[in-house]
């Protein structure tokens, strides 16, 4: 396809390619025409029109066609495009109107100067002429006007943008010759008179407006517009003097900014929006907060913001610093007193009363657009007096809550990222400096939390002292005990940045605050009302940060300033870590998993809120225990851990965390009383189960059968449910059935009880038809079990159950059956956030698939399945989904890879120490090594996974002596 352009900014040509195209007169109108209507229809009648506006020739229509033919050929067919009733530009040729009107729109949205100027530069340098300056006819009239109009617009665009820059006096000799060409533009004459005032030349810019005002009232009987006026009434006033102080001055009272202001680009874009667009409501004002920590450059960010965004606030620019972080806060009417003198009100004029001031100042700033920066202010009563009126606008730095400012949008200032961070501590030590040692670099901006008042501090420490590594700063840094004191700097000092926001808490507060800083916790979730309501008076102090979900976290410099204040006594901790253990109890009770007895819950708690609460409060139970054991409440300890116990299960990854944990309450059970040490002996007990480390696990499940008789049944149940397990993997069938057995007379005793009872049955269940397959227990057993789970709401237990069952069926080949178990167990342990759950019904899934014939799908599967166990460290799931690959293998005939999986298989479980599962992989190796003609191999796999499955008297005995049989005959007739 051609790459057809057409420029109209001057006389109209056609480049095709790159290549200029000779067009006659009539096709050159044509193309005009077209152009000027582009991304519209124009019909032959009006072509007619346009192009012989003296008469229409004989044949017009028939010239017309000609026409579209001849430029087509010259611009291929797609610059014309046929669409009735009539022809249109096609799209895929691009214009320098278009372009042009391109930059002229990017300019005016741009937040800098500099890039606006360079936008408004190359799109002016596209004319070359007046648009369509050679093609006469009156249908391009309209286009032309257009685009002449966006010319001037875009001309005093660049102009406003140079005298932002502080250009006037590189811009009066340009804007000279535009007003005078141009003399009816008033915002070009305007602009000149500004250009002229900034250039000391007063009385020549009240002469520009003079000759204006005499050419529109001659020639127009009309007087200049409203802001022409109120220009040259400022340009007058400041040649005025009224007792000394100047009257209607402009005044811009902005400090200057950060030289290594680094950073905050997101929040920085925030800030130009919200200041480039003024609500859509009448007399509304732009009112914009930034709110945070002290010390994360609040002030920084508004005063780069401000000065961005000055020109589009041409009357001037207001600051106070309201000292809201002080013990001296300043009080409205002093600062409204300040703001009305610098906008020229003087002596009596300014009333005493502060209301009085208030009005008087939104008086003065009715009709003008300006920009106030209120720093720092100690909250919104302080602030609301100071605010303007519209258009005007306001920036407003606090440390404290705004929201109650109406209208106002809030910017939320966090801590810098570490690469943000690193960049400030470049800046000020110097970036070789820092390069030289950036780990160690990179720990003091960590140590500093990321802080900016705290990087900048550490950043003048280093630049003051050439001698000092950066390394020596991380290590004092280090020490808690003097990190506060090396964060000291002359007025730049963190530790006092705070100390306003501590002393205004109430008691509560800052009691909890003391509290919470002693714990190893890092963030906080708004457990109960009693904790809610003061978490959040705290991050309404900036004292704690909130994050999005309702959790909050404190900033480790405020840790170790909070410390420094009070110290809580041990009962006022422990107070604060029973209300965690009162709410993680009754999340516990709420879960949809319920294999662990809990007590019954105060209050009903919404299941997947539970779930949710201890995904996001896991490490902080674990922190508490850890915390619990050194303050020796060892009990209490044991209760919180074992609060977590189902959620592990579910979540089966946090299993090694969650042993560790119990361990090491276990290790002290002597303080531990008796619930809560049977609690903890079960939960790990169990948790040593799942994790294949029956040996372990064996000795504390007795323990709490032992010690549990005469305390609790659902105890009892529980531990030789996961006693019955232990010793079954581990071969040991006597002991295995002896407690299953005990389980079930002791369910039978008790019923109902609770629901530790369905997982009594799933057990059962599972007993008989892992090595039973067609024992109707098993199906009775499995079925009660789905519906008991299903009336206690616990998913969990349903999922294991419908996994059973799916392979009830699979073993009686009932495929459809089977596969819609399995596949409703996949889905629930999915919704549950189960992986383990989820990998282990996707495995059964694929041996399901594959004894039904469908290798594909279960190869699909077990590609999926044996990555997943790995990525858990889950042993004996690795093993039978590489068991399963390599009878997949098998059945392809690729004896290699088949020998290869099943070796792995073989190896994995003689690790682990699970006789049954090893027989199985054995059996189908044996198989793998006939198919080779190793038969004596084979033989030597087959009698050891024989030997098992008469321990077991499982079904596939006969199968293998059978396959035994052939294979010794094989080997007799070598």
């Amino acid at each position: 396809m051609s790459r057809n352009w057409i420029n109209v900014l001057g006389r109209v040509e056609l480049k095709v390619d790159g290549h200029d195209v000779a067009l006659t007169p009539l096709e050159r109108t044509f193309v005009a025409i077209l152009s000027a209507h582009r991304g519209r229809i124009v019909p032959v009648d009006r072509l007619i029109d346009g192009l012989w506006q003296s008469g229409q020739p004989g044949g017009a229509r028939n010239r017309v066609q000609a026409l579209v033919v001849s430029v087509r050929r010259a611009g291929g067919r797609e610059l014309v495009v046929t669409r009735s009733p009539g022809y249109q530009l096609g799209p895929s040729a691009d214009m320098d109107s278009v372009d042009f009107a391109d930059d002229v729109r990017a300019a005016a949205a741009a937040t800098d100067d500099r890039h606006a100027v360079q936008l408004l530069d190359r799109a002016l340098a596209r004319w070359r002429d007046d648009a369509f300056v050679d093609v006469s006819s009156t249908m391009v009239d309209f286009e032309r006007d257009r685009l002449q109009e966006l010319r001037a617009h875009a001309v005093e665009l660049r102009a406003e943008a140079q005298l932002s820059m502080g250009m006037h006096h590189e811009l009066v000799p340009e804007l000279t010759t535009l007003v005078r060409d141009r003399p009816l533009r008033e915002r070009l004459r305007g602009q000149l008179m500004v250009a002229l005032q900034r250039s000391g030349r007063h009385a020549e810019a009240l002469a520009v407006y003079r000759a204006g005002a005499r050419l529109l009232a001659e020639e127009h009987g009309i007087d200049p517009g409203p802001r022409l006026q109120r220009l040259h009434q400022e340009i007058l006033a400041s040649e005025q003097q009224d007792d000394g102080v100047r009257a209607l001055v402009r005044p811009n009272q902005l400090p200057g900014t950060a030289r290594d202001f680094v950073g905050r680009e997101k929040e920085l874009g925030l800030l130009r929006s919200l200041l480039v667009h003024p609500p859509q409501v009448a007399g509304a004002a732009r009112l914009v907060a930034v709110t945070g920590l002290a010390g994360t450059g609040k002030t920084a960010l508004a005063l780069r913001a401000a000065h961005e965004q000055r020109h589009r606030f041409p009357d001037g620019c207001l600051y106070a610093d309201l000292r809201g972080n002080s013990g001296d806060p300043a009080l409205p009417g002093a600062v409204l007193g300040a703001f009305l003198r610098a906008l020229g009100v003087t002596g009596k004029a300014i009333p005493d009363d502060v209301e009085e001031r208030a009005a008087l100042y939104r008086s003065v700033l009715a009709d003008r657009t300006m920009l106030i920066m209120l720093d720092g202010a100690a909250g919104a009563a302080q602030a609301r007096p100071l605010l303007p009126p519209g258009p005007s606008g306001a920036i407003i730095t606090s440390t404290a809550d705004l929201h109650g400012l109406a209208g106002v949008s809030v910017v939320a200032l966090d801590v810098l990222p570490a690469e943000d961070g690193m960049d400030l501590l470049a800046g000020l030590a110097g970036a070789e400096r820092i390069n030289q040692e950036a780990a160690a670099a990179a720990q003091v901006v960590e140590l500093c939390g990321g802080l900016p008042l705290a990087l900048r501090i550490a950043g003048v420490r280093l630049a003051e002292r050439e001698a000092m590594t950066v390394a020596r700063l991380r290590d004092r840094l280090h020490d808690e005990r003097r990190r506060l004191d090396e964060l000291s700097l002359g007025e730049l000092d963190v530790r006092s940045s705070f100390a306003v926001g501590f002393e205004r808490l109430p008691p509560p507060a800052a009691g909890l605050l003391a509290v919470l800083s002693r714990t190893s916790l890092r963030t906080f979730g708004m457990w109960d009302e009693q904790t809610e309501v003061l978490l959040e008076q705290l991050c309404r102090a900036q004292l704690l940060i909130a994050d999005p979900g309702g959790r909050v976290r404190m900033h480790e410099l405020i840790r170790l300033c909070a410390r420094e204040r009070a110290e809580p006594g041990t009962g006022e901790l422990l107070g604060w870590y029973a209300r965690l253990h009162a709410y993680a109890a009754r999340a516990g009770a709420a879960l949809p998993c319920q294999a662990y007895p809990v007590p019954e819950p105060v209050a009903a708690m919404d299941a997947w809120a539970a779930v949710s609460w201890f995904e996001t409060e896991r490490e902080n139970i674990v922190a508490a225990v850890q915390d619990l054991l050194r303050l020796d409440a060892v009990d209490l300890a044991g209760r919180v851990s074992c609060t977590m116990a189902n959620f592990a299960l579910m979540r089966s990854e946090h299993l090694p965390e969650f042993a560790d944990c119990l361990r090491a309450v276990l290790d002290r059970d002597a303080e531990l009383s008796g619930p809560t040490r049977l609690a903890v002996r079960l939960c790990l007990g169990t948790t040593y189960r799942v994790l294949d480390r029956h040996l372990e696990a064996l000795p504390l499940l007795r323990a709490v059968h032992r010690d549990s008789r005469a305390v609790s049944v659902p105890v009892r149940v529980a531990a030789l449910q996961s006693y019955s397990l232990c010793c079954r993997h581990l071969g040991r069938v006597r002991e295995a059935d002896a407690a299953l057995e005990l389980m079930v007379r002791l369910c039978a005793g008790h019923w109902p009880v609770g629901p530790v009872g369905a997982h009594a049955l799933l057990t059962l269940g599972m007993h008989y038809g892992q090595y039973q397959h067609s024992s109707e227990l098993a199906y009775a057993a499995l079925a009660g079990a789905e519906q008991l789970f299903d009336g206690d709401g616990d998913l969990w237990g349903a999922a294991l159950a419908r996994e059973s069952l799916g392979l009830l069926h699979r073993h009686a080949q009932q495929w459809p059956q089977a596969v819609r178990h399995l596949s409703d167990a996949v889905s629930a342990a999915r919704r549950l956030g189960d992986r383990l759950g989820v990998a282990t019904a996707e495995q059964a899934l694929a041996a399901t698939h594959l004894a039904a014939g469908d290798r594909e799908s279960a190869r699909r599967l077990l590609n999926r399945t044996v990555p997943a166990f790995h990525g858990m460290r889950h042993g004996w799931g690795e093993a039978i989904s590489r068991r399963l690959l390599g009878k997949v293998h098998l059945e392809d005939g690729d004896l290699a890879a088949a020998v290869r999986e099943l070796e792995h298989s073989v190896g994995m479980l003689r690790t682990i120490g699970q006789p049954f599962p090893l027989a199985n992989s054995l059996s189908l190796l044996a198989q793998a090594r006939a198919a080779l003609h190793r038969y004596d191999q084979a033989i030597e796999l087959g009698r050891e996974a024989l030997r098992t499955f008469e321990h077991f008297d499982a079904e596939y005995v006969h199968d293998l002596r059978r396959r035994l049989a052939l294979w010794t005959s094989a080997v007799a007739a070598q």
